[in-house]
């Protein structure tokens, strides 16, 4: 059985290897169920990224604390307090470009804001989230994305800006495109949220309305 997914990762259909569709399930935007057709007796209970449906409760399982899709928030405050902002219940700013696996803290699938590396989800050449990054990327502005692999990285970053030359690691002569590759600086000052090697790229070339700069990460 297949899987087909929206952008953020909540199961759309399930089908089988012909294509036939077995269940399929539409949702507003913070994951309340529109309406739910199950073709053969089966319980498809995946839901947002890292959850599963409680069909007593109509909750959501999600590792840490338990996820209302009624309304959008989880039921128990955030276990770490007010360290993790002032609305101790919040899900994330938008369902659908955000993503909470754990129920610990949120991660943009734009990668605008993410926190630690390691938030981030693995995307995977040829998915539609490849796609979304490649976009993103293309589009310019700021972004940060993380895949399985340094050649995938490079790969990724080549889609979105076709020819980029690499550069030295923290190269101190001056250039407005190009990328460089960074070890894990969870030990620095300055960048402690990029927990894992990553690319870091930018590209002025063209000025700053079509240019950016952003991280790929990678194991």
């Amino acid at each position: 059985m297949y899987f087909h997914t929206d952008l953020n990762g909540c199961p759309e259909e399930l089908t089988d290897e012909n294509g036939k569709i077995l269940w399929e399930c539409s949702f507003q935007l913070w994951g309340k169920r529109i309406h739910e057709v199950e073709h053969i007796p089966i319980q498809q209970n995946l839901r947002y990224q890292g959850q599963y449906l409680d069909r007593e409760t109509g909750l959501h399982y999600n590792t840490f604390r338990y996820y209302d899709p009624n309304i959008g928030r989880f039921t128990q405050p955030d276990p770490i307090g007010l360290l993790g902002g002032l609305n101790l219940y919040q899900y994330a700013p938008n369902g659908l470009t955000w993503i909470d696996p754990w129920g610990l803290m949120k991660c943009g699938l734009t990668g605008k804001e993410v926190g630690n590396a390691t938030n981030l989800p693995i995307i995977k050449r040829g998915s539609p989230e490849w796609k979304k990054a490649t976009e993103i990327i293309q589009r310019g502005g700021k972004s940060n994305f993380r895949v399985k692999d340094k050649a995938t990285a490079e790969q990724l970053l080549k889609d979105a800006r076709g020819k980029i030359e690499i550069q030295p690691t923290y190269s101190e002569i001056p250039y407005k495109k190009g990328y460089e590759h960074h070890p894990n600086e969870s030990h620095t000052i300055n960048a402690p949220e990029n927990n894992i090697p990553h690319i870091k790229w930018k590209d002025w070339s063209l000025g700053k309305k079509s240019g950016g700069a952003g991280h790929i990460f990678y194991e």
